[in-house]
């Protein structure tokens, strides 16, 4: 019985570890919310949905001239009543890879708000695109 459990228990995290969403900046994320798509990156089914299913976030890439130049930079939000969680705010490169700017991840309980620093444009380079995780 001992080895059966065992076993059962292995395939429970393997196929949960499966569902956790690809896009997801490393495993401990939970889900997002990314510009390229103007959608939540988290499964609607699954174990990680039900694993976050009481989790509300919200995601927005933000635009601005600063002395005549585009700056651009993510602004995320979790609410997560009574669970401790963070929210990531990120300029990434277009469709992944290369991270421009962080906010790190900004821990809290119940609610939590992460802004990346602005990104300034150049002929040389993209603005990025604005990614936010949340997760616990």
């Amino acid at each position: 019985m001992k080895k059966f459990t065992t076993s059962a228990a292995a395939a429970v995290i393997l196929i949960g570890a499966m569902l956790v969403p690809a896009a997801a900046a490393n495993a401990a994320d939970l889900g997002g919310w990314s510009e390229d798509t103007g959608v939540s990156s988290l499964s609607s089914t699954g174990f990680a949905a039900r694993a976050a299913s009481q989790a509300q976030h919200t995601g927005k890439a933000e635009q601005k001239s600063i002395s005549g130049t585009t700056h651009k930079r993510a602004h995320g939000w979790t609410t997560w009543v009574g669970v401790y969680h963070y929210t990531n705010a990120q300029m990434e490169q277009f469709g992944g890879g290369k991270v421009y700017t962080t906010s790190g991840r900004q821990w809290g309980t119940n609610g939590t708000e992460a802004i990346s620093p602005w990104r300034k444009f150049s002929q040389n380079s993209d603005l990025g695109s604005a990614r936010t995780y949340y997760g616990k």
